[in-house]
């Protein structure tokens, strides 16, 4: 009975408004349905020329990916940027004295810790 019931509501030869409701006076005519405005033709064309890709939202895979591929090209980078090179401005030490510590220790408020600029080498190393 419910089944019929959906078949009949779902029929499009039943006309919207019915009369029946209205008490039979004839129906009011609708106003057009107003279309939705045209997507522009860049992201339609890549919405349907990729699968709609374009506009889901990112999943995890992909950033895991993008992680991966990001910290691989920097330590490419780092590796090839070679060992420190003696120039003429540190006078062949392979670096300037810095100038936030001693030694490569800094005092802080627990003691004594590792320069965060020089790595406690208490030079900063040149190219």
């Amino acid at each position: 009975r419910s089944a019929s019931f959906r078949r009949r509501a779902a029929s499009p030869a039943t006309p919207f408004p019915s009369k029946r409701h209205q008490g039979g006076v004839s129906p009011v005519p609708l106003a057009s349905p107003v279309a939705p405005p045209p997507q522009p033709r860049a992201l339609a064309a890549a919405s349907y020329g990729y699968g709609g890709d374009l506009l889901r939202p990112i999943d995890t895979q992909t950033i895991i990916i993008a992680a991966v591929i990001s910290a691989v090209s920097l330590s490419l980078v780092l590796g090839l940027k070679g060992d420190p090179v003696p120039c003429d401005r540190c006078a062949g030490n392979g670096g300037t004295k810095c100038v936030f510590c001693n030694d490569g220790k800094m005092k802080v408020e627990n003691g004594v810790a590792e320069c965060r600029v020089c790595r406690g080498a208490g030079l900063i190393l040149c190219k």
